[in-house]
C-alpha cells in the first residue's frame, strides 16, 4: 500500500512539474501576447494533458490503490515515456527544456515503475 501512495506522490509531482511548466514558462513569458499560444497549441495542450492525467493517476493511486489504477498507471506511464521522452530527445541542444522534459519524463516513469513494481512482487496493494 505504501508503495502505491508513493506513486501516486510521484504522479502528483509530475503534475506539478507540468503545471509549472505551463503557467510559469508557457504563460509567463507569453504574458503581454497569450495569442502567440494560440498560433503553435500543439506544446501547452500536450503539457496540460499531460498534467491532467497525471494528477488522476496520482490521485487515484492515493485514494484507491488497487490493480485496475495499476494497470492504468503502467499503461500510462509507456506513454509517458513515449511522448515526454521524446519531448526531451528533440530539447537536447537547450539546457531549460532539456531539463523541465527530463523532470517531467522521470517523475512520471518513476511512478509508473513504482506501481508495477508493487503489482509484480506480489504484496497486497
Amino acid at each position: 500500500m505504501f508503495r502505491l501512495r508513493l506513486a501516486g506522490a510521484l504522479w502528483i509531482i509530475a503534475c506539478l512539474t507540468c503545471s509549472g511548466l505551463l503557467f510559469f514558462v508557457f504563460v509567463g513569458e507569453n504574458l503581454a501576447d497569450l495569442g502567440i499560444l494560440l498560433q503553435q497549441p500543439a506544446l501547452p495542450a500536450l503539457v496540460l494533458g499531460g498534467a491532467i492525467v497525471s494528477l488522476l493517476i496520482g490521485v487515484v493511486l492515493i485514494v484507491r490503490p488497487g490493480p485496475v489504477a495499476v494497470r492504468w498507471s503502467t499503461a500510462a506511464g509507456v506513454a509517458w515515456l513515449f511522448v515526454f521522452g521524446s519531448l526531451a530527445l528533440t530539447s537536447v541542444d537547450d539546457p531549460g527544456p532539456l531539463l523541465s522534459s527530463s523532470m517531467i519524463t522521470g517523475f512520471g516513469v518513476a511512478g509508473a515503475l513504482l506501481a508495477y513494481r508493487s503489482r509484480s512482487t506480489g504484496r497486497p496493494y
